[in-house]
């Protein structure tokens, strides 16, 4: 009977090894694409206000000044714009990882909770001394 109680234990935690890896290459997966997306949206950013900046240094007139001016506010609607469909972009990929995930638990990759064999058997309580 303990043998049987051992090899299932075994069973149990290797199954639960196996889900927890799966769960973690998810996971992984999921935050590298995270990572990758913010990383690219960084560089686009930070190459709109370099572009900026190199424009603000040519500044020599009122003429270049107003032209200046427009640039920057064409600039920070460009940059507005392209932050509100990051952050959809991010709630869709958030809103993926849910359903993958979800789908994974509910396609019956989690064992069901079963009884085992110490906890169908009765223990009786220790008697006071």
């Amino acid at each position: 009977m303990s043998n049987e109680i051992l090899v299932k234990l075994i069973d149990d935690s290797q199954h639960f090894l196996e889900l927890a890896s799966k769960a973690n290459q998810m996971s992984v997966a999921n935050m590298e694409a995270f990572v990758n997306f913010q990383m690219n949206a960084s560089v686009s950013r930070v190459k709109s206000y370099m572009d900026l900046t190199e424009n603000a240094i040519k500044l020599n007139d009122m003429t270049s000044y107003r032209a200046f001016l427009d640039k920057y506010g064409e600039t920070i609607a460009e940059l507005r714009r392209q932050f509100n469909m990051d952050t959809k972009t991010l709630a869709d990929m958030i809103e993926q990882f849910k359903s993958e995930f979800d789908k994974w638990v509910q396609d019956g990759q989690l064992p069901p909770l079963e009884r085992t064999s110490l906890e169908t058997h009765s223990v009786d309580p220790p008697k006071p001394l």
